[in-house]
């Protein structure tokens, strides 16, 4: 079993050389997946302290769904050696034996064929098999004797017309190896959209959590809000329904606290489920990063929509493939086309055996027996070839659809991230003015209201307006680092460090 996981590893290596220059490499060694071990405490639940990198980190080791696309690719990679050891030198054997019984007169027989020999594919279409053989006869009444027989094959087998030359013969091999390609394609691109996942779920953790302070501080903002009304109201300063209305606002504050607690518990067992850990374990993410996400500068493209669109065709490693089915399309048009020609196999075999005796001889290779033959096989009757013709011309024409389908969708979904990207940095840059202002506002309805100029309601109303102002505000900043990940994606240009799942493009100045 090592040695086939070394020649796996040369095989994706050497793929990976060939397909994927410009990528980081990486050793693609498939390991037993293991659950994540729960540290063992005094009976608390354990607390898992995680940032970013820390997330990503955990997924390389214990993600689900990562480890599947590490299978699926070594599912092509079985499929290629499976499929280039066909045309190794193949050793290949026999043995059978026979007991026979005759009743008149009373005799017995134990006759044995064994061979051993060797088989070999040529990309010609040439197949040639050899083998040395032994035959003995036993008999087991009577005298006892035994009889040996040795003998030697050689087997060559060549089309001369349909399935003859390399084109025709190799295509299993050589879809093999694409499928390998476009395997890894796939597992580089899922690998990208993993990282983007774990990015958008662990930022849903910080935004619920930090919904979660500002409607603590929401609720001790209406709930100070509602013991000064109500000593204002003692004092003859308000009317009593105004602390009616604080108290209700008090209320829906306290039950927005239980739907945000809710919201934070969920967002963390998502997270937990994207990085494979048990959803039972504590977990404390870091909200630092948020902090530090919103010192930092939005990022913007350092292209044009139409720059981006070409950037996207040259680097998009899933276009590549589509492009490269086309390819596949067009040779199984051929190969399709070569199944409708006649068919004329030349076959040669020579055969030596020695003489039967009761001990072993050599082969009387001068007396050798040679056979030449030609078989051929008109196509008078090749409706189901001629079926399969149509059915590949049909496919290579959806193929060519497939091209301008791809085409349209990454134009679309590079266009709606776009849009996205530049509506959330316009929304963050209101909100955060909005936020301001709401804070301003706050400070001077607090001030009108004690001294009596406005009710209880333009207060409160104040207080709600900063809150949704501050979730605005993480929302859109958060939801802009998702998109701009997302743009990177659409771009073909979301680096990873195979190991740690960590990209450059993650950093926050």
């Amino acid at each position: 079993m090592e040695k086939l996981d070394d020649r796996l590893a040369d095989i994706l290596e050497q793929v990976q050389q060939e397909h994927l220059a410009g990528k980081q490499p990486e050793q693609l060694r498939l390991e037993d997946y293991r659950n994540y071990t729960v540290p063992a405490g005094d009976g608390e639940t354990p607390i898992l302290r995680l940032n970013l990198r820390s997330s990503l980190e955990l997924a390389a080791k214990y993600s689900r769904e990562y480890q599947s696309a590490k299978e699926t690719l070594y599912f092509s990679a079985l499929s290629l050696l499976a499929e280039s050891n066909q045309w190794d030198w193949n050793p290949v054997n026999n043995f059978s034996g026979l007991w026979g019984v005759t009743q008149a007169p009373s005799s017995s027989t134990l006759a044995t064929d064994s061979s051993l020999g060797f088989s070999k594919r040529f990309f010609s279409g040439a197949r040639l098999t050899a083998n040395i053989g032994l035959q003995t006869l036993r008999y087991l009444s009577g005298d006892r004797s035994v009889d040996l027989t040795s003998l030697a094959n050689i087997t060559v087998t060549q089309p001369l017309l349909a399935g003859y030359g390399q084109d025709i013969v190799r295509e299993p091999l050589t879809q093999a190896e694409r499928n390998l390609v476009y395997a890894l394609r796939t597992y580089v691109r899922a690998r990208e959209a993993l990282l983007i996942s774990i990015a958008e779920r662990y930022y849903a953790v910080l935004n619920a959590k930090e919904s979660l302070e500002i409607g603590k501080q929401t609720y001790q903002s209406v709930a100070s809000s509602l013991e000064r009304s109500e000593a204002m109201a003692d004092a003859g300063r308000v009317d009593p329904f105004q602390v009616d209305q604080a108290r209700q606002k008090v209320l829906t504050a306290e039950s927005n606290l239980v739907s945000l607690e809710e919201n934070f518990q969920n967002a963390n067992d998502q997270l937990k489920s994207i990085l494979g850990i048990p959803l039972d374990i504590g977990l404390e993410t870091d909200s630092a990063d948020l902090q530090r996400l919103a010192g930092q500068k939005l990022p913007t493209p350092p292209m044009n929509f139409e720059e981006a669109i070409q950037t996207a065709f040259k680097e998009r490693l899933d276009y590549a493939t589509v492009q490269d089915r086309l390819e596949d399309a067009a040779r199984a048009v051929r190969i399709a086309e070569d199944a409708l020609r006649p068919k004329l196999d030349l076959m040669l075999t020579s055969d030596a055996r020695s003489n039967t005796s009761s001990s072993l001889s050599l082969m009387k290779f001068a007396d050798s027996s040679y056979v030449a033959g030609l078989d051929l096989d008109l196509p008078l009757e090749r409706t189901n070839e001629l079926i399969q013709y149509k059915r590949r011309l049909i496919a290579l024409q959806q193929q060519q659809r497939e091209i301008a389908k791809a085409r349209d969708n990454i134009i679309g979904d590079l266009r709606n991230v776009w849009r996205q990207l530049r509506s959330y940095e316009q929304s963050y840059e209101i909100q955060r003015i909005s936020v301001t202002l709401s804070e301003k506002r706050v400070e001077s309805t607090q001030l009108l209201f004690e001294g009596g100029r406005v009710d209880i309601r333009e207060l409160l109303d104040a207080q709600d307006d900063l809150s949704s102002a501050k979730n605005s505000l993480t929302r859109s900043l958060v939801n802009h680092r998702i998109s701009w990940l997302k743009l990177l994606y659409q771009l073909g240009q979301l680096p990873i460090n195979p190991v740690n799942l960590w990209s450059e493009q993650l950093e926050v100045q």
